[in-house]
């Protein structure tokens, strides 16, 4: 009966190891194999935890806008912005559209009267229409 409560204790034990170390394994493993963004995200946390989102910015890694979840895949002003989209930065920084335009691809269009973008980007009017009202033929 002693044997069976020895080898009881040794697997128990034994198992008791195994998840003490499954579980601390990894954070050695993240520790030493961070991708190129791992160590930039891990710079931008505060000694108590929390996140300093001023020091990641654009300007000083422009990687960060490629990340999955990032606004835009260009940097503009410290921010990611996109574009081919963005009104404020349309085609480059800094270009913004007038008030009745979109920004289609990087050009400033006014989709009110555009027959090329009559409604939104890139919806044409058939041949011989116009675009008036963001509608094609209109009247």
């Amino acid at each position: 009966m002693s044997t069976f409560k020895i080898s009881y204790f040794a697997v128990v034990l034994i198992m008791v190891l195994a998840i003490a170390i499954t579980l601390s394994e990894p954070l050695s493993v993240e520790a030493n194999h961070r991708d190129r963004y791992g160590r930039l995200i891990a710079a931008t946390q505060g000694k108590k935890g929390g996140n300093r989102t001023s020091a990641m910015t654009c300007d000083k890694s422009p990687k960060v806008c490629r990340l999955k979840g990032s606004s835009g895949r260009d940097c503009c002003r410290k921010r990611c912005v996109d574009l081919r989209t963005n009104k404020l930065n349309c085609g480059r920084c800094g270009k913004s559209c007038q008030y009745s335009e979109v920004c289609c691809k990087g050009y400033c269009v006014n989709p009110m009267f555009d027959k090329r973008h009559c409604g939104g980007c890139f919806k044409k009017c058939n041949k011989g229409r116009s675009c008036a009202y963001g509608m094609c033929s209109y009247a």
